[in-house]
């Protein structure tokens, strides 16, 4: 959880330049961004605008549009999945949507989790995706369910990716 925390603020900073990184590796996906005067170190107290608290465990990369920041999370058991969207200006959870819940899990590797794979963001749309579990596309403004595919399924060996 705390990484996720310590992810969550440097990626508030990003946005806070001006930029939208709406998938992993960036708006171009070379992890490349045009922000300049981005921290370089962190620590407790070092380059920390606010800290949330996200429940369960998630190692998607938080992604951004605007002033909202969202990214993904499951308890550690895998049997609950969710989609959690923070303020990137105050930190406040907007949207903690749980999305799927399920009975039957793979394996997954002790440092993997079933919450790894990053959101996609495009205008006013957040694209959830669990692996096998479940893909599901929210408006980002209301946090509405616009719809879900639980049928596109996979073995992911060590988990979601």
């Amino acid at each position: 959880m705390r990484s996720t925390v310590l992810i969550t603020m440097f990626w508030a900073r990003l946005a806070s330049a001006g930029e939208n990184w709406p998938q992993f590796g960036g708006p171009g996906g070379d992890g490349h961004s045009d922000a300049v005067g981005l921290p370089l170190t962190f620590s407790e107290k070092e380059n920390v605008a606010w800290k949330t608290a996200i429940h369960g465990r998630g190692h998607s990369s938080p992604v951004v549009w605007a002033d909202q920041i969202w990214l993904t999370t499951a308890t550690r058991n895998g049997k609950q999945m969710f989609a959690v969207c923070v303020d990137r200006d105050n930190g406040q959870i907007v949207h903690d949507i749980e999305l799927f819940t399920n009975n039957m899990l793979q394996d997954t590797h002790p440092l993997n989790s079933y919450a790894s794979p990053t959101p996609v963001l495009v205008d006013d749309r957040v694209y959830i995706h669990f692996g096998t579990y479940g893909t599901a596309c929210l408006d980002t403004r209301s946090g509405r369910t616009v719809w879900t595919r639980r049928d596109l399924n996979c073995d992911h060996f060590r988990g979601p990716g």
